[in-house]
């Protein structure tokens, strides 16, 4: 019982010193996560393929949250690239405890008509994407010997199917089911490196993706979330600190649904 003192809980959150680093760096989630992470004491790095985007995300929020913050230009779907971005966070910031992997992709259409460069788009980033910078992370975070947390994004489309008037996005869905399977394979296969690896399923979400939705179809999204609204990315920074943090530290395989009740609605 020494251990139960005042703030105790508050504490397993902390992440003073640590480094994360967020892909699909630009966007109101990653803003968000990114947030969450620096005001927990993270240092932060942001990096996606608009790499002008991610350097004004890093230079507002490091001294907002008085941590150190890059913005870095990486397109996860080359691994070149992937293996130089991480290689420049080492050398810059010493290390990488936490992996966020929000890159992602979507394709609109009915199935039988989508273009097979659109089906592969899709897999290039939200999946090939995905195990590359797990892959280039594991290893620095396997050399260095101390463990480490990835999340990775996956969606409530991994878990539901949409008929056409309600969603077109059948590689979108397929992509996000397959990062909930790989995020419990790498589990399983990183445990006895102290790798925890999870993942975060947001339902809808208020972002850029679906402001563009139109009135009709965000009405019918509508109807199926238990909670009649669409989620705010700051809603996504609870499960997210958890994730990351020695609060969740007994935590790994496991997907998080955060959707306001879509997948049961």
């Amino acid at each position: 019982m020494s251990t139960l003192e005042r703030g105790f809980v508050a504490q397993s959150f902390r992440l003073d010193g640590r480094v994360a680093v967020i892909n699909g760096g630009r966007g109101e989630m990653a803003i968000a996560m990114g947030a969450a992470l620096a005001d927990l004491g993270c240092n932060v790095v942001f990096m996606s393929r608009k790499v002008e985007e991610c350097e004004a995300v890093a230079n507002d929020i490091g001294p907002r949250f008085g941590v150190r913050t890059l913005g870095l230009r990486c397109d996860v779907s080359n691994e070149a690239e992937v293996e130089t971005a991480v290689a420049r966070v080492v050398e810059e910031l010493g290390q990488i405890d936490i992996l966020i992997n929000n890159a992602g992709a979507s394709w609109w259409g009915l199935p039988e008509e989508i273009p097979l460069s659109g089906w592969q788009k899709v897999m290039d980033v939200n999946v090939t994407g995905t195990f590359l910078a797990c892959r280039h992370v594991a290893r620095h975070m396997i050399a260095r010997g101390q463990g480490g947390s990835i999340i990775n994004v996956a969606s409530v489309g991994a878990y539901l199917s949409y008929t056409p008037d309600k969603g077109q996005v059948v590689p979108y869905t397929t992509s996000k089911a397959a990062i909930v399977h790989l995020t419990s394979n790498l589990a399983a296969q990183w445990s006895s490196h102290g790798i925890r690896v999870n993942a975060i399923a947001p339902g809808s979400i208020e972002t850029g993706m679906t402001k563009t939705v139109p009135e009709d179809q965000k009405a019918k999204l509508l109807d199926g979330i238990l909670l009649r609204r669409f989620g705010k990315p700051i809603e996504l920074t609870g499960t997210v600190a958890l994730l990351a943090s020695d609060a969740g530290g007994f935590i790994t395989g496991q997907t998080y649904i955060v959707d306001g009740g879509q997948t049961i609605a």
